[in-house]
């Protein structure tokens, strides 16, 4: 669909349930919840679906927003989800009843009867952004914190190579109309708690390097989480870090499962190294220079298989 068939398809519909996908992030919370807000802006009866991976930091940005007991919606959006794979648990019955789903992913399987696919734009706030006005919604301060927040976390504040030129436009209007931005840059990219520079420390002494010294693997244990405390927001985004070491090109994170001998793979990339191209062959997907998937089996055949997948998309570029 189009953006201006999407507005269409939102006036006219009502009684709507977002869902956000497992595992949640800045984007698919913020996204989701600018929406809702909009959508209940113009007189629609909007509620999010309950996500309990949604945390501390999170939290206030969804608040008031969830479907109470026994609400039956009649339309479904999914927002800044590829795949029904990545629904919540709780979600799983929502699986070929999806409306609309609003995404940026170029992995999008197309899974919803209605789809509105942006795969230039950074983050799926900007494109809820462009929605939000095109419906006729107020821009309230709470739906500008929702955007900004969307945005700045899927562009890492702004200095990821997808920051676009409406990100920057987006922001921009959301700080001029009150968002709370140095408050939600402090919190998500500045402040640590003892866990997070414990994982840092962790996540670096544990580096396996190429031996072309353009790709590293570094592994994060469920033992090493539990005596920690860790929570996830502790453990967002720790990959990106891996780009911080000057000649890499490819980085890859495994971080073990409550189920032991499981991992979550998050891989970033230097162009023109594909990081999606990658994960794909660990029953994963996402962008270019980020993507996800998972691994199962011992510590070193984890490493192995992923470095072998690193180092033939090396050879590929």
């Amino acid at each position: 669909m189009t953006l201006r068939e999407t507005v269409s398809f939102l006036k006219e519909s009502d009684n709507f349930i977002i869902l956000t996908h497992r595992r949640p992030d800045g984007d698919t919370v913020g996204s989701a919840s600018a929406l809702c807000r909009g959508l209940r802006g113009i007189g629609k009866c909007a509620y999010l679906s309950d996500n309990d991976g949604v945390t501390r930091r999170l939290a206030p940005f969804a608040e008031g927003l969830f479907a109470p007991e026994g609400y039956t919606p009649d339309t479904v959006i999914a927002v800044d989800i590829a795949d029904e794979k990545l629904f919540c648990a709780s979600d799983g019955h929502y699986c070929g009843k999806v409306d609309l789903c609003i995404d940026h992913h170029p992995t999008n399987t197309q899974y919803a009867r209605h789809l509105l696919l942006d795969q230039g734009e950074a983050a799926t706030g900007a494109i809820v952004w462009q929605l939000i006005g095109e419906i006729g919604a107020d821009k309230t301060r709470e739906i500008c914190n929702a955007v900004y927040l969307a945005i700045a976390t899927d562009t890492g504040c702004f200095k990821y190579s997808n920051t676009t030129p409406l990100c920057h436009r987006a922001a921009a209007e959301c700080i001029e109309l009150g968002a709370d931005f140095h408050p939600i840059n402090t919190a998500f990219f500045v402040v640590k708690t003892p866990a997070r520079l414990a994982l840092e420390s962790e996540m670096f002494g544990s580096l396996v390097m190429s031996e072309c010294s353009r790709a590293c693997i570094a592994v994060i244990s469920r033992d090493f989480i539990e005596r920690t405390q860790a929570d996830m927001d502790d453990l967002d985004n720790l990959s990106s870090l891996l780009m911080q070491l000057e000649q890499i090109k490819v980085g890859g994170l495994l971080t073990e499962n409550k189920q032991r001998g499981t991992y979550k793979l998050s891989v970033r990339s230097r162009a023109p190294v594909n990081a999606a191209a990658v994960c794909a062959k660990f029953d994963g997907g996402g962008h270019a220079r980020a993507a996800g998937g998972s691994l199962s089996g011992s510590r070193e055949d984890c490493v192995s298989a992923l470095m072998q997948a690193m180092t033939e998309e090396l050879s590929n570029v």
